[in-house]
C-alpha cells in the first residue's frame, strides 16, 4: 500500500542573467512546486496509473516514494512505513524502475552479471532467483551478452528484472514502456497483468491508452496537483459533458443531418454528432429520419475518451 498526505517537494528555479551573489541569495530564487500537497492512496494489489505532461511532478513523486529525495512537507508511507524516518525498511519493500533506467544498469557487464551484482547488494546469494527472472523475461539467450549489445526493449526488461530481485511487494515504475518497440511494450504490460497482479504498482506514463488498458485506478497530475482521480470508467462518467453519436446511413443520405447544428458529415454515408443532451439530439435524428425516409444502418453513442478528458483538464490547469 502507498499513502501520501499533503506531500510537497519544491525546487529552486534560478533566473538567467544574474550575478553570482544574486544567485546565492534565497530571495532571488523562484520556487517551483514539483509536488504540491498531494494526497494519494494506492491500495494493496492495485495497479495505479499516474499520468501528466512533462514537468507535472510524476518523476519527483516516484523519487520521494523511493527515498531518493526528501520531501519538503507532508508524509508518505509504503506499507505503513514512513519514507523518511524508516527509509531503510522502505527500500527493502520496493522495486524501482527509474525513468532513466539505463543509469540503473552497468553496460560493461552481461545481463546475468548485472543481476548478480545487484542481488549481492540485497544480500541474496541464491542464484535461483536470477535464473527465474531471466526465464520470466525471456532473456535466456542473451544472459551472457554485454548489456551494450542489448536492444532498448531488452534493457527495459533487464531493468525491470533488477527491480524484482528482492521480490518486493511494491513496485514504482516510472514510464516503463517509453522508448521501446510495441512488442516489448506488450510483453511488459502482459507480465504486469498476469505475473505481478499480487503486487502494489504505481505506474507513471504519457500513454493514455496504456493507462486505460492496464490500470485499476488513475490520477491526472499537473503542476504538482492531482486534478482528477478514479477508475478509468469513473473519470469518463465524471467528465460526461457530451457524448458522440455516430450514424451510418445509405449512401447519399448523410447530408440531411447537417440540419443538426453539431453534426459533422464525414462522407456520403457517415455522420458524427457531438451532443450535450443525448435525448434531445436523438429526437432530432428521429425527426429527420421519418421526414426523409432515411434508412439507418448503424447508430452508436460513445463517451469522451481519456485522451479528450486529459487534454481538457490539462488546459484548465495550465
Amino acid at each position: 500500500m502507498i499513502e501520501t498526505h499533503d506531500l510537497c517537494k519544491y525546487f529552486s528555479k534560478r533566473r538567467s542573467g544574474m550575478s553570482i551573489l544574486s544567485r546565492l541569495s534565497r530571495r532571488s530564487r523562484e520556487l517551483v512546486k514539483a509536488v504540491d500537497h498531494i494526497n494519494l492512496t494506492v491500495k494493496q494489489g492495485e495497479v495505479f496509473g499516474l499520468i501528466g505532461p512533462n514537468g507535472a511532478g510524476k518523476t519527483t513523486l516516484v523519487k520521494v516514494l523511493s527515498t531518493l529525495i526528501l520531501p519538503d512537507g507532508g508524509t508518505a508511507f509504503i506499507n505503513g512505513r514512513n519514507v523518511v524516518s524508516q527509509d531503510a525498511v522502505v527500500r527493502s519493500q520496493i522495486g524501482v524502475l527509474p525513468g532513466e533506467f539505463s543509469r540503473s544498469l552497468y553496460w560493461r557487464l552481461t545481463g546475468r552479471q548485472n543481476l548478480k551484482f545487484f542481488s549481492e547488494l540485497y544480500g541474496i546469494r541464491d542464484t535461483s532467483r536470477i535464473d527465474s527472472l531471466i526465464e520470466l523475461f525471456g532473456l535466456k539467450e542473451w544472459e551472457d551478452e554485454l548489456l551494450m549489445r542489448y536492444s532498448t526493449g531488452m534493457k527495459h526488461k533487464l531493468a525491470l528484472a533488477r527491480a524484482l530481485l528482492n521480490d518486493p511487494p511494491v513496485l514504482l515504475l516510472d514510464e516503463p514502456t517509453t522508448g521501446i518497440d510495441p512488442k516489448a511494450s506488450y510483453e511488459i504490460k502482459k507480465l504486469v497483468k498476469n505475473e505481478l497482479r499480487e503486487k502494489t504498482i504505481l505506474w507513471t506514463s504519457h500513454n493514455l491508452y496504456e493507462i486505460d488498458e492496464i490500470c485499476d485506478r488513475i490520477a491526472m497530475i499537473n503542476h504538482g496537483h492531482i486534478v482528477l482521480e478514479g477508475t478509468p470508467e469513473e473519470i469518463k462518467k465524471q467528465d460526461l459533458e457530451y457524448e458522440r453519436i455516430t450514424l451510418v446511413v445509405d449512401s447519399g443520405e448523410s447530408h440531411w443531418f447537417s440540419l443538426i447544428e453539431s453534426a459533422q458529415v464525414i462522407n456520403e454515408y457517415l455522420v458524427e454528432i457531438t451532443s450535450t443532451n443525448i435525448a434531445q439530439t436523438l429526437k432530432e435524428i428521429l425527426t429527420i429520419v421519418e421526414h426523409n425516409n432515411i434508412n439507418i444502418k448503424d447508430l452508436r453513442t460513445t463517451a469522451p475518451t481519456l485522451e479528450e478528458i486529459f487534454v481538457k483538464r490539462m488546459g484548465q490547469t495550465s
